[in-house]
């Protein structure tokens, strides 16, 4: 493919070995290609300033600065680059500070070579990636059943009203009840109210299940 076309990633593991196995799998790939690879925070964002990659590759727990601190910097260092997290941190909480500081995508070490290769391109294309599994155990596993009748999806999406939809999308891009309230031109009280909606709909009480749910329905 033309170079126009390449996916350009650094990759921020300390572990050598891993970040190594990593560069090895994603070179073999045609349309991606690893332009640098750092050990900490502080290098990450350095490599990332200069060489201002398509994606970023990062590990949460890193010497000198951890990830959550070099997602904001690397946005305001390089706006283009995609912050994508590869971790084995995959509770909660650090998925949740990850994609506030900025993350377009969260998968764990585990993760398939084929899901990280899915989840780099769908970062790239500015959308969101959590991977399937973590989804499933935020929730115990007991999201929308499939019940073999009308799609389960389809069905709760067509009882959302556009405004509603809007207020969802802004959620998932990490705005603030305020921001989205600005965006769209209505009140903080407006937004909670229809976020209580939007909340209940989806059968979730926090912000972050929202935004696991509405990424498992098709939600874009």
């Amino acid at each position: 493919m033309g170079l126009d076309r390449t996916i350009r990633i650094v990759i921020a593991q300390d572990h050598r070995l891993f970040r190594e196995g990593i560069c090895l799998l994603l070179n073999d790939q045609e349309d991606l290609e690893i332009v640098g690879e750092a050990a900490n925070g502080l290098q990450a964002i350095d490599m990332i300033g200069d060489l201002k990659p398509d994606v970023a590759l990062l590990d949460i727990t890193m010497p000198e600065l951890d990830g959550i601190h070099v997602i904001p910097i690397i946005k305001q260092k390089s706006p283009g680059t995609k912050a994508l997290v590869l971790t084995g941190a995959t509770d909660e909480a650090t998925a949740v500070n990850a994609l506030k500081a900025g993350a377009k995508g969260f998968l764990s070490k585990n993760a398939s070579t084929s899901n990280l290769i899915k989840a780099i391109h769908v970062v790239h294309n500015d959308e969101l990636w959590i991977e399937r599994k973590l989804v499933a155990r935020f929730f115990n596993g007991d999201i929308i059943a499939d019940s073999g009748e009308e799609d389960p999806q389809e069905k709760i999406k067509k009882t959302f009203t556009l405004r509603e939809k809007d207020v969802l999308r802004l959620l998932m891009e990490g705005l603030t009840n305020k921001e989205i309230g600005n965006k769209l031109f209505i009140s903080e009280k407006t937004v909670k109210s229809h976020l209580n909606k939007v909340f209940k709909k989806l059968d979730v009480s926090r912000r972050f299940q929202a935004i696991l749910t509405a990424i498992k329905l098709g939600f874009t």
